[in-house]
């Protein structure tokens, strides 16, 4: 805890977590966003609103139910779109109206249900009245009314507003307390820009944002007293193990092409900003911040402790394969002349799967399925050991919680938090990625353990689980926040870019190298410390996907010609498959940047380099 209450640590301004929805039950993202939130407010000295865009929760009820459950504390609150949005209207109802010249209704394509007698409608289930309207097909929704508490119109979302009845077009309309339009947004992100605008009214304002839902539309909201964080709280691969360039996860599909919208990006380790980085090179301001955790949690003695007892708390699905700690309890208790336990927190789709693995292995007296519990974290203190199967993890912030508790970690290295915590053999145990019978055996050597041995390692787990604490962690934050709204301040530098010449160029390693010689027209000199950078980005057919490198460097002749170099590694083109990818510059100098798309001057019977079926180079003129 901040040791003067009073002291502000955060830079002044409001603070904001930014997320979709908040469910009563969640798992570790909203764990950790809830966590740092309370940290801010009590590390920090700043209060941090908790931002909802979703329209069907009860959150009236929900923050009770946090809140007794600890979630919520001092210092932090829930705001919700729905809920603000009568005294947004109220308030916009109140300002003086604008003069348009246009002979167009502002309000055109309003048409509420009230005005469609012949529309069958559906009440949907939330905790304001909500009137749909669905095509004939019944499914593809076509319109939806929001209600005050008195059964005012208060929005009227049309998803048909280029003609009514066929999908297309969106068009959402605000209404005062009469029911007459007040406001009009043509989609979803203008309605949740405004509310910002609306919360905020004009006040300095650091936002994280902690998923993708809201991700996409929070890098649009470019304002010059907004600071805009993205914080990435899960793995970006589908396979990690598949090397940096591998396929993206629907969610990083999503958010990763828009990253440079953002003020700055929060990597959780050094590992995953380090395999971002070579794929998209670095064209903002990113930082490395793990989660922190509360000094509180640390037990002071070990004498409950289960010496042969271990703890795996996950969601029971196919992504955390706890069917291998439960194998892996397995094949130690082979070996012992003693068994070793387990219990498993957490519930899921693989429940059923599990309970039938533990039958079939005949553990049934030796690991044990717990259920869902809201506080799994202080079980650690119970336990001798703690497991980790995952096939990936952002951080492993569970470790972090199982070593403050003096609970040895006994993990896969898996990408990409375990190597950045653990010091294998010192405060934990690093197990190659995936394998189950190494697994068992470190499990059955560690409880065999000396037990002077198996107390230096708890001591020295707690030592490292300090180094997370929210007092260190909320620290860097506050530099990443100063050092991002230090970069927004700073001015970029008007201009164009003149591609006078390119190339491209294969190695024999299989990578590619892309050059350019040109020229920058700009609008004022560049300063010393405005150096302007390159970037070449393959962006793939269809979609945004893309691959980035920054310049190796660049030269500059005497007539002011740049000439450029941008190598790609083998990797990126292997992952690119059978894909057409077209190629752009970048050109950035401060924070103005222009994208160019790259020219290629036709050849007549130009030259095609191959390979021979002995590897060497050989060129086609025909």
């Amino acid at each position: 805890m901040n040791s003067d209450p009073t002291a502000r640590l955060l830079p002044a301004g409001r603070h904001f977590a930014v997320t979709w929805s908040l469910p009563s039950e969640f798992a570790g993202r909203t764990n950790a966003m809830l966590h740092r939130s309370r940290s801010f407010a009590s590390e920090g000295g700043a209060p941090v609103d908790v931002l909802t865009f979703d329209d069907f929760r009860d959150y009236s009820a929900l923050r009770g139910v946090l809140t007794e459950r600890g979630f919520l504390s001092e210092g932090t609150r829930i705001l919700n779109l729905w809920e603000d949005l009568p005294a947004m209207a109220e308030f916009i109802s109140s300002q003086p109206a604008l003069d348009s010249e246009s002979e167009e209704s502002p309000f055109a394509s309003y048409s509420p249900l009230s005005t469609q007698p012949s529309a069958k409608l559906v009440e949907l289930e939330g905790p304001h009245k909500r009137l749909a309207r669905y095509a004939d097909d019944g499914k593809t929704l076509l319109q939806v009314d929001h209600y005050r508490s008195d059964g005012s119109l208060l929005l009227s979302d049309r998803h048909d507003a280029k003609l009514l009845g066929v999908h297309g077009g969106r068009s959402l309309t605000l209404c005062d307390a009469a029911g007459l339009p007040i406001q009009e947004w043509g989609s979803a992100w203008g309605l949740y820009r405004s509310w910002l605008d609306y919360v905020l009214a004009g006040e300095q304002a650091y936002f994280v944002v902690d998923n993708k839902n809201t991700a996409r539309f929070m890098a649009s909201y470019q304002r010059e007293h907004a600071v805009v964080l993205y914080q990435v709280h899960e793995n970006h691969l589908e396979d990690p193990s598949a090397g940096f360039a591998s396929e993206l996860t629907a969610s990083a599909e999503e958010v990763f092409p828009r990253l440079e919208g953002f003020d700055g990006v929060v990597f959780l380790t050094e590992q995953q900003a380090v395999d971002v980085r070579r794929r998209y090179a670095q064209a903002g301001n990113w930082y490395v911040i793990p989660n922190g955790r509360s000094l509180a949690a640390a037990p002071e003695a070990d004498s409950a402790r289960s010496e042969r007892t271990g703890m795996h708390a996950a969601t029971l699905s196919h992504r955390k394969r706890v069917d291998h700690s439960v194998r892996a309890i397995h094949l130690a208790n082979t070996t012992l002349s003693a068994p070793v336990g387990l219990k498993i927190f957490g519930d899921g789709s693989q429940r059923s799967q599990l309970e039938g693995l533990i039958t079939d292995l005949s553990e049934t007296g030796n690991v044990q399925l717990m259920g869902h519990v809201t506080n799994a974290q202080s079980h650690f203190k119970d336990a001798s050991f703690s497991l980790l199967t995952s096939t990936s993890e952002a951080f492993g912030l569970v470790i972090v919680e199982s070593m403050a508790a003096g609970c040895i970690p006994i993990v896969y290295d898996l990408p990409y938090g375990p190597a950045s915590i653990i010091t294998h053999g010192v405060n934990g145990f690093l197990v190659e990625y995936g394998n189950v019978e190494e697994l068992a055996r470190c499990i059955a050597e560690f409880v065999d353990m000396p037990p002077l041995e198996v107390q230096k390692m708890r001591q020295a787990a707690r030592t490292r689980a300090d180094d997370f604490s929210d007092a260190n962690v909320v620290r860097q934050w506050v530099e990443a926040m100063n050092h991002a709204a230090e970069g927004k301040r700073t001015k970029g530098i008007d201009h164009t870019v003149e591609i006078e010449d390119s190339a491209c160029l294969y190695s024999a390693g299989g990578g590619l190298e892309v050059r350019a010689t040109l020229r920058l027209h700009l609008q004022q000199p560049i300063w010393q410390e405005r150096v302007p950078a390159f970037y070449c980005r393959l962006r793939l057919r269809p979609g945004e996907a893309f691959f980035r490198v920054a310049s190796t460097g660049f030269s500059k002749d005497a007539a002011g010609r740049y000439a450029v170099r941008f190598p790609f590694e083998s990797d990126v083109l292997n992952a690119m498959g059978g894909s057409t990818a077209d190629v752009f510059l970048e050109t950035r100098i401060g924070e103005t940047t222009t994208v160019t798309r790259m020219p290629l001057a036709e050849v007549k019977a130009a030259p095609r380099v191959y390979a021979t079926v002995h590897g060497n180079m050989s060129i086609s003129f025909a």
